[in-house]
Protein backbone atom coordinates (compact mmCIF):
# COMPACT_ATOMS: atom_id res chain seq x y z
CA UNK A 1 0.00 0.00 0.00
CA UNK A 2 1.24 3.46 -1.06
CA UNK A 3 1.03 6.22 0.86
CA UNK A 4 2.15 10.09 2.13
CA UNK A 5 4.06 10.22 5.41
CA UNK A 6 5.12 13.98 7.63
CA UNK A 7 7.86 13.75 10.10
CA UNK A 8 7.46 16.94 12.19
CA UNK A 9 9.93 18.44 14.68
CA UNK A 10 7.37 19.78 17.41
CA UNK A 11 10.46 22.02 18.04
CA UNK A 12 10.84 24.22 14.82
CA UNK A 13 7.91 23.44 13.36
CA UNK A 14 9.56 22.15 10.19
CA UNK A 15 8.36 19.21 8.45
CA UNK A 16 9.67 16.45 6.34
CA UNK A 17 6.91 14.96 3.51
CA UNK A 18 7.73 12.11 1.34
CA UNK A 19 5.59 9.31 -0.13
CA UNK A 20 6.32 5.72 -0.27
CA UNK A 21 5.46 2.38 -1.58
CA UNK A 22 5.37 0.78 2.23
CA UNK A 23 2.89 2.74 4.09
CA UNK A 24 2.85 -0.20 6.87
CA UNK A 25 6.36 -0.08 7.74
CA UNK A 26 7.81 3.84 6.94
CA UNK A 27 7.15 5.02 10.32
CA UNK A 28 9.50 2.08 11.59
CA UNK A 29 11.96 2.72 8.58
CA UNK A 30 12.33 6.54 9.03
CA UNK A 31 12.97 5.91 12.79
CA UNK A 32 15.75 3.35 12.30
CA UNK A 33 17.23 5.51 9.88
CA UNK A 34 17.04 8.73 12.10
CA UNK A 35 18.49 6.58 14.79
CA UNK A 36 21.06 5.70 12.78
CA UNK A 37 22.27 8.70 11.78
CA UNK A 38 21.98 8.01 8.09
CA UNK A 39 18.31 9.94 6.56
CA UNK A 40 19.06 11.28 3.38
CA UNK A 41 17.56 15.00 4.38
CA UNK A 42 20.74 15.98 6.41
CA UNK A 43 19.28 18.98 7.68
CA UNK A 44 16.15 16.84 9.51
CA UNK A 45 19.58 14.47 10.54
CA UNK A 46 21.09 17.29 11.99
CA UNK A 47 17.94 18.49 13.92
CA UNK A 48 16.74 14.77 14.82
CA UNK A 49 20.34 14.50 16.48
CA UNK A 50 20.62 17.27 18.31
CA UNK A 51 17.03 17.21 20.28
CA UNK A 52 16.22 13.39 19.60
CA UNK A 53 13.08 11.96 19.21
CA UNK A 54 10.98 13.63 21.86
CA UNK A 55 10.03 16.43 20.07
CA UNK A 56 9.41 15.05 16.32
CA UNK A 57 6.42 13.01 15.53
CA UNK A 58 6.75 10.26 12.38
CA UNK A 59 3.11 9.29 10.92
CA UNK A 60 1.58 8.23 7.79
CA UNK A 61 -1.25 10.93 6.33
CA UNK A 62 -2.82 9.56 3.71
CA UNK A 63 -3.00 6.09 2.16
CA UNK A 64 -3.36 6.33 -1.92
CA UNK A 65 -2.66 3.95 -5.03
CA UNK A 66 0.74 4.63 -6.61
CA UNK A 67 -0.71 6.46 -9.62
CA UNK A 68 -1.78 9.29 -6.90
CA UNK A 69 1.38 9.33 -5.09
CA UNK A 70 3.49 12.42 -6.35
CA UNK A 71 0.11 14.66 -6.50
CA UNK A 72 -0.85 13.37 -2.92
CA UNK A 73 2.52 14.22 -1.65
CA UNK A 74 2.54 18.10 -3.38
CA UNK A 75 -1.08 18.71 -1.72
CA UNK A 76 0.77 17.66 1.65
CA UNK A 77 3.42 19.77 1.13
CA UNK A 78 0.93 22.79 0.60
CA UNK A 79 -1.19 21.29 3.55
CA UNK A 80 1.56 21.19 5.61
CA UNK A 81 2.66 25.17 4.54
CA UNK A 82 -0.59 25.97 5.41
CA UNK A 83 -0.81 24.90 8.86
CA UNK A 84 2.43 26.75 8.92
CA UNK A 85 5.37 24.17 9.36
CA UNK A 86 8.73 25.12 7.19
CA UNK A 87 9.36 22.28 5.06
CA UNK A 88 12.94 20.44 5.21
CA UNK A 89 14.83 21.40 2.11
Amino acid sequence: MCGVYRIINLKSDMAYVDGTDDAEGICASQRFRLDLGMHPMHSLQEDYSRTGLELFTIEVVETCDADELASKVEDWKRRSKEEGLSLYR
